[in-house]
């Protein structure tokens, strides 16, 4: 499967724009919105009042709902930017793309593979821009990395290990609603995608027994892909509360202990998450600040998030799809990620192809 082509272009800006989901994460999508001047905050949407009311008195030109359907009926909007729970996703892109509207669906973009097709479709029948939320692909350190790859200067890539370990408490957060692959290693099994240029074969996968939720802690896999190269990722729950600080939104702070290492047959590289060049001491914690994420920068957010979401918005206003985040890889990650589920739960390997 390809790419939907050509899309309808919007010529005019500013791109009027509704957010839905003004939680944390959500909050930052908003700031970074507002930042962009080709675009519009026209809308916002969430069923907690208290924070609706809080961003509408920052983004005075947009409405406020507490209900989605009444949200997308809004005959200004143009494109719909999705940050809600994940359980959320398929429903609301669903129906936002039966209206009519561009979105941007933060990942996972659905809770099952079969749901992420069924959404890719709709983007085609409806012949509207359905983008994913592949932050990673515009972080400059891991788009150098692929250029590099694109390049042919790693030879042949012979493996691709990652791992993304978080905070302990933030576990109870997500893991009684989502897995943890659809959660974390969502993000590391597309940059898999992204740098191999391949597809998964096989998966094989363990984890440890789920304990405290629905769904478990931690979570082991091996994947061969088509072209022979072999994947190592890892994920788990368990960081201590007094580890180094590195990612931050409003009040959340905790650690990502992300870790990533391509080995080919002429060079090797790593990347680690806690390598920030600025990191602060302080008697209770150190800070190793997010300098390529989200930043805050003189009152504005930058960063990959920024870049991601100013893509989506040209590629809305010029009726193309993205050449960064594409949509064909967001479902196979997705399709990825249940197979390390299935074969973590069955003890047996699975094959894709």
């Amino acid at each position: 499967m390809n790419d939907s082509p050509l899309l309808p272009p919007l010529s005019r800006a500013p791109l009027r724009v509704g957010l839905a989901g003004l939680g944390r994460f959500g909050c930052l999508h908003a700031t970074v919105l507002a930042g962009l001047a080709e675009v519009e905050i026209a809308a916002l949407c969430d069923s907690n009042a208290d924070a609706l009311c809080s961003q509408l008195a920052l983004h005075k030109t947009a409405k406020g709902y507490s209900n989605f359907q009444e949200f997308i009926n809004d005959p200004s909007l143009q494109a719909i930017v999705i940050v809600t729970p994940e359980q959320l996703h398929f429903e609301q892109a669903l129906a936002s793309m039966a209206k009519g509207l561009a979105v941007f669906l933060e990942k996972p973009m659905a809770s099952s593979a079969l749901e992420a097709a069924q959404l890719q479709q709709a983007a085609r029948s409806a012949d509207v821009l359905l983008q994913v939320g592949l932050v990673l692909r515009y972080e400059a350190s891991h788009a150098l990395l692929r250029e590099e790859i694109a390049r042919g200067h790693f030879g042949e890539l012979v493996s691709i290990r990652v791992k993304r370990n978080c905070s302990r408490p933030w576990a109870s957060k997500y893991l009684d609603r989502c897995p943890t692959v659809f959660e974390t290693l969502i993000h590391d099994l597309d940059l898999m995608l992204w740098f191999s240029g391949s597809r998964a074969e096989t998966v094989m996968a363990i984890e440890r027994p789920a304990l405290n939720y629905l769904h478990s802690e931690a979570v082991a896999a091996l994947i061969r892909f088509s072209n022979g190269t072999h994947g190592i990722a890892e994920s788990s729950w368990y960081i201590p509360a007094n580890a180094p600080i590195n990612v931050a939104a409003g009040d959340w702070r905790g650690t990502i202990d992300s870790e990533l290492e391509v080995v080919g047959t002429l060079q090797t590289a790593r990347l680690r998450l806690l390598d920030s060049p600025l990191n602060i001491w302080t008697d209770k914690y150190t800070e190793a600040l997010d300098t390529c994420l989200w930043p805050l920068l003189h009152g504005q957010i930058r960063g990959a998030l920024q870049a991601e979401l100013s893509d989506f918005v040209s590629c809305v206003l010029q009726g193309k799809p993205s050449q960064v985040a594409s949509l064909d890889d967001a479902v196979e990650g997705l399709r990825l990620g249940e197979a390390i589920v299935t074969a973590a739960a069955t003890g047996k390997s699975v094959q894709l192809i």
